[in-house]
């Protein structure tokens, strides 16, 4: 009992100074590149390295393997986070409008609302499909929608988990510091590869991603 208590404690601790390095590593790298240009590369790596963990490689070198990924997909990720940054400022601008136009927009605010979802299933995938995938950065969008509605229980747990997260970061901004991003990265990627070993195991990529 002593022991599988001791071990618990161990397994708890070394999980937290994993998330709390990796989130340290992605914000700092985020930083050097001024925000516009670092948070793309910085969450790719990030998601990376998840993955890995994921995977089972607890014992990978973050350090190397976060700035391999980091380095390699420099341009490819900034350009994946403009695309995101770009649709992000259209819905921002669009939820100003209708909040002028008040209710003669009832039926433009339902479709803004359905369009706000189906960018949210999307942006909680994308990441999770662009390390997962080696696809043209065109197809990772339409991996994103087509395994985030083919999967509604996952992309469920999905959003749940990542709303979650979001509130843990937000009991502290200690926690905001050091496990922000890392931990909302661990449980989306988490999910994500659930949806994805369910579609390997039901149907091949190549029936459904087609």
């Amino acid at each position: 009992m002593y022991h599988f208590v001791t071990n618990g404690i161990y397994r708890f601790c070394e999980w937290v100074t994993r998330l709390a390095y990796l989130n340290l590593l992605w914000a700092f790298f985020t930083a050097v590149g001024f925000i516009v240009f670092g948070i793309g590369p910085s969450t790719v790596a990030m998601y990376t390295v998840t993955r890995k963990w994921l995977q089972g490689h607890t014992d990978i070198p973050v350090y190397r393997t976060f700035m391999h990924a980091y380095k390699r997909e420099f341009w490819r990720a900034n350009k994946l986070s403009w695309i995101l940054l770009t649709v992000m400022a259209v819905f921002y601008v669009d939820f100003v409008i209708f909040g002028w136009m008040g209710q003669e927009t009832s039926v433009f605010a339902l479709i803004f609302m359905i369009l706000l979802l189906i960018f949210t299933i999307v942006f909680l995938m994308v990441f999770p499909v662009y390390v997962h995938y080696d696809i043209p950065l065109s197809k990772t969008f339409k991996y994103a929608v087509l395994i985030g509605f083919s999967r509604p229980f996952y992309t469920i747990g999905m959003l749940a988990g990542a709303v979650g997260a979001i509130l843990i970061s937000l009991i502290h901004v200690t926690v905001i510091i050091f496990f922000s991003g890392s931990l909302f990265a661990l449980v989306v990627t988490a999910f994500a590869m659930k949806a994805f070993s369910s579609m390997d195991n039901g149907t091949t990529e190549e029936q459904v991603l087609q």
